[in-house]
């Protein structure tokens, strides 16, 4: 009889990765799938819902495949990106694509919410930040400039709702997909009546809130059975793709942050009560019942890196790109940039700014920078950052013991090496697959009753260990303190942040 493994899904921003592990959460199967997103010149950030799932079901068909015969597909687990968009039919047919995390069109509307108290009593409720990456803001967006969108659509769902309603036929939402919408109640679990008022949309045009942990099974969904699932497979409908990272690296203590470097950056600190902070704007996201996740959202991560290098370089094709860039981050670990700073803000930033106009520059550029110290200065301006936003969790929760790390920037070692001088704090290195898809696996055991919250932990989990320098440490200290002051002199900061800051 073959042994039964675990599934975990997750919908990224630029991809799909389906992860299979066995009873001893080792993998035993991996594929990703890359996903297309599109800019537009009125700031928006778009993809096309069809075609993600078509990369979920291709992703997920490869891992089945490659396990059948071998493992049995026991439970599966769902993890996705937060905060997209996309206006549904009766039907259940897009009316329009999915406006993802990075969409800007609503920076007016947020802005003006949250220079009045109805914005900051909304966010104390929901503990989602007043910004236009949230489904809150794109919805008040659309009830000043596109009214009609927002009185024909049936329902506003997010991808990973639209996902399920493709293999189920309902439309739920998991409380913690509900609760990044900045439409969510935190502490009644409830869709906010503030926050709908202030938007315009109905209740009904929202989905049905449930656990992270609810759990359905494949025999209600033909397109999952048509994959060669058994029918009797759980379907764990999961949680979103922050708060399972840090579930997916055993982070659920305080004792522990986490930072994750992908496509954008994100520090998170696992809690056993809701809370907001509004001079950092925080957010406070569900894990599951008595579990929250806090930190601070970033647009600098490796989009920044990318789109800056090939500023830089120019002229490559996307192979191209993606060999030289590599090669290229290599080389910048055995380069100094001295006095070279980098504000990595070219996609606006989330925190600790808050400024979705915030642009990006290179201050101190001397005749003898090559492309290479130019390339370190971002990636030292993304730790920078991420430092900036970790000293205002730290009043909240303590400087922790460890800073775990995960995502594809924090793959290169002298990264990370330098990310431990900057925070002066201990790095682990999670290299087990991507922490988020690990961590959807993670849910649907603990939802299965397979394995307990009491399981979990970073004890018995062997990691890469990256010890600070304590000279490297006050260098970099001195160098930050230089960097903030050089975003307030530039007017990168919104107005209500820089008072915060006491300047």
């Amino acid at each position: 009889m073959p042994q039964v493994c675990t599934i975990g899904i997750d919908v990224g921003t630029t991809s799909v990765k389906v992860i299979a592990v066995d009873g001893h959460g080792e993998q035993v199967s991996y594929h990703k799938v890359v996903i297309p997103i599109h800019h537009t010149d009125a700031g928006g950030a778009e993809q096309e819902a069809p075609i993600v799932y078509e990369a979920v079901m291709q992703a997920l068909q490869v891992v089945v495949n490659d396990v059948a015969g071998k493992f049995a597909v026991g439970q599966i687990g769902f993890s996705a990106a937060m905060h997209s968009v996309l206006a549904v039919d009766a039907s259940g047919a897009p009316l329009s694509s999915a406006w993802t995390w990075m969409d800007l069109r609503a920076k007016e509307q947020s802005a003006r919410l949250w220079s009045n108290p109805e914005g900051e009593e909304m966010y104390r409720r929901t503990g989602t930040p007043i910004h236009p990456m949230t489904m809150a803001m794109k919805l008040l967006w659309m009830r000043e400039q596109a009214p009609e969108m927002l009185h024909r659509a049936t329902k506003f769902v997010s991808l990973k709702e639209w996902i399920w309603f493709r293999w189920f036929g309902l439309w739920q939402i998991d409380e913690s997909m509900a609760s990044t919408t900045g439409l969510y109640a935190t502490r009644t679990s409830t869709w906010d009546d503030l926050a709908i008022s202030l938007v315009g949309v109905k209740p009904q045009q929202l989905s049905e809130i449930v656990p992270t942990t609810y759990c359905t099974q494949v025999a209600h969904s033909p397109v999952l059975r048509d994959l060669g699932l058994g029918s009797e497979t759980d379907v764990n409908i999961g949680a979103t793709d922050g708060v399972l990272a840090n579930l997916g690296v055993g982070a659920v203590t305080p004792e522990t942050m986490v930072i994750t470097v992908g496509t954008s950056c994100a520090l998170r600190v696992t809690v056993d009560r809701p809370a907001t902070h509004a001079e950092t704007r925080s957010f406070c996201y569900v894990l599951d019942n008595g579990k929250y996740v806090i930190g601070g959202p970033s647009n600098s991560g490796g989009v920044a890196v990318e789109r800056m290098y090939r500023q830089v370089m120019g002229g490559m094709t996307e192979a191209e790109l993606a060999v030289n860039l590599n090669k290229a981050l290599q080389e910048a670990g055995d380069v100094d940039t001295g006095h070279l700073l980098c504000m990595p803000y070219v996609a606006g930033e989330r925190a600790p700014l808050w400024n979705p106009d915030a642009s990006a520059a290179w201050i101190g550029v001397e005749l003898h920078h090559q492309p290479v110290h130019l390339l370190r200065a971002v990636v030292e301006g993304i730790l920078y950052n991420a430092y900036w936003i970790a000293t205002g969790l730290f009043e909240q929760t303590g400087k922790p013991q460890r800073l775990m790390a995960s995502g594809g920037l924090l793959e290169v070692e002298w990264i990370r090496r330098t990310l431990a001088d900057v925070f002066g704090i201990p790095v682990e290195y999670y290299d087990e697959g991507d922490a988020s898809s690990v961590g959807a696996a993670m849910l649907a055991e603990i939802a299965a009753g397979k394995r307990t919250w009491g399981d979990l932990g970073l004890d018995d989990q062997e990691q890469t260990r990256h010890n600070p320098d304590p000279v490297r440490h006050e260098a970099h200290l001195a160098k930050f303190e230089r960097f903030k002051k050089t975003v307030m002199a530039l007017g990168l900061m919104t107005e209500a942040h820089f008072a915060a800051e006491g300047r």
